[in-house]
């Protein structure tokens, strides 16, 4: 599958078009459904990427989808685009996620763990949040 074009901070699931549905995985998938995280590994180029897309497009689940970009090893850059993220999947939530601001870069294991307790309490049952991963195939 090529790769999206895509920004840094990318927030939008891919949309496929011929992607054969993997009723097996879907049904895997349906079972995990009710424990609290549904984490899909494997190796670049496997079809996780498809598998997560086809899955939310066939089940009609609404999901926050963030693309990790090159530009995100900017910690700031990373928290910016994810903030973004949920406040597009939530547009009415009053409540914005924090900036990685100068002040706290001395305790940033305390501001990322604020950040993902306040983002994770946006989350509605059901609902899942996707994380993808892209390196440079050589």
């Amino acid at each position: 599958m090529a790769r999206p074009k895509t920004t840094p901070g990318s927030r939008s699931r891919p949309i496929l078009r011929k992607a054969v549905p993997r009723v097996r995985l879907f049904k895997q998938l349906d079972r995990f459904q009710e424990g609290p995280v549904i984490w899909v590994s494997g190796p670049g180029g496997c079809g996780k990427t498809t598998l997560v897309s086809s899955y939310l497009q066939e089940r009609g689940i609404p999901s926050l989808w963030y693309q990790v970009e090159e530009a995100d090893k900017d910690l700031a850059t990373f928290f910016y685009h994810l903030g973004a993220a949920f406040k597009a999947g939530f547009p009415k939530r009053k409540k914005t996620l924090p900036l990685l601001t100068p002040e706290y870069l001395q305790g940033i294991p305390t501001f990322a763990r604020r950040f993902f307790k306040d983002a994770f309490a946006q989350l509605k049952p059901g609902m899942m949040l996707e994380q993808n991963n892209w390196t440079e195939q050589s």
